[in-house]
């Protein structure tokens, strides 16, 4: 997945695009052991950071402040990424 150079998209629409194939894995890969998922969300997350570093400036030199920056998004949008609805939450 080249997610971090699709920077002409929000987050709404990242996630509108992500949704389906994070609903596929875990449909497949969930049914057998769902721990198994974890670092899967964990790359997908760190792909997100990515993201965030390079569709906004101000977070260019600071993965901390991109860190954050989503995790104020996660409360208000708890439901916006299929695995966030799950528990898979940022670590």
């Amino acid at each position: 997945m080249k997610l971090h150079t699709k920077t002409q998209c929000n987050l709404q629409n990242l996630a509108f695009l992500l949704n389906p194939k994070i609903r596929g894995w875990i449909h497949y890969y969930g049914k057998i052991k769902r721990n198994s998922l974890k670092p899967v969300f964990y790359y997908l997350h760190h792909r997100i950071f990515k993201w965030i570093l390079n569709k906004y400036k101000r977070f260019k030199r600071s993965r901390v402040l991109a860190v954050k920056w989503l995790r104020r998004i996660t409360r208000p949008y708890p439901n916006m990424f299929y695995h966030w609805e799950l528990g898979y939450q940022l670590t």
